[in-house]
């Protein structure tokens, strides 16, 4: 049976308002000594995805916003980081609510994964949310951003979604990878 991978030390490199590099000394499980620099969220407990339809057009509120470390306006679910104290469910109501102006309905919370496993430690929770429709047909309500967030909101119908990331792709806006999955998995 193969032994387990051992830590030996997590030492500090760098840490900013919101993140903290560290670097892994470790031994493998074959015995052999490793190097690892990983970026780990500070402050927070992970994110909240926030999969919203309106119902029953079944069209998808999306964001489209500016990344910095990106460089570059990209296309994604809402979402948010997770406050001390607070569930994941009611981060998604919060946040669906800031950035779009929208609310919803939880209807399903999925199990905590990791969006970059090999770079980070950061956990994020999926949430699966619906919308009333009737509640907004006169046109997109009002968000409620923080002052440092640039959010566009896009109501995309789900039947051609993968076709919609692609065009915007092609005229060069980014495209988050979660979304890009999601999109895929519509398609199969």
């Amino acid at each position: 049976m193969p032994k387990k991978n051992e830590l030996h030390s997590r030492k500090s490199l760098a840490e900013g308002r919101f993140l903290r590099i560290d670097e892994l000394q470790f031994t493998d499980r074959r015995g052999k000594n490793r190097r690892w620099e990983t970026a780990d969220r500070v402050n927070s407990r992970g994110a909240a995805i926030i999969i919203a339809e309106i119902v029953p057009d079944s069209t998808l509120i999306l964001v489209r916003q500016f990344r910095p470390p990106a460089w570059q306006y990209v296309i994604e679910f809402p979402a948010g980081l997770i406050d001390p104290g607070e569930s994941a469910a009611a981060t998604a109501v919060r946040e669906l609510r800031e950035e779009t102006g929208f609310e919803g309905e939880v209807v399903r919370v999925l199990p905590e994964s990791t969006s970059s496993p090999g770079m980070s430690s950061e956990k994020m929770v999926v949430i699966l949310m619906k919308v009333d429709g009737s509640r907004y047909r006169d046109g997109l309500p009002p968000s409620f951003q923080e002052e440092n967030e640039d959010i566009e909101t896009l109501l995309v119908p789900k039947k051609g979604l993968l076709d919609f990331l692609e065009a915007e792709a092609a005229a060069g806006t980014g495209i988050d990878a979660k979304l890009l999955h999601y999109a895929l998995g519509l398609e199969q």
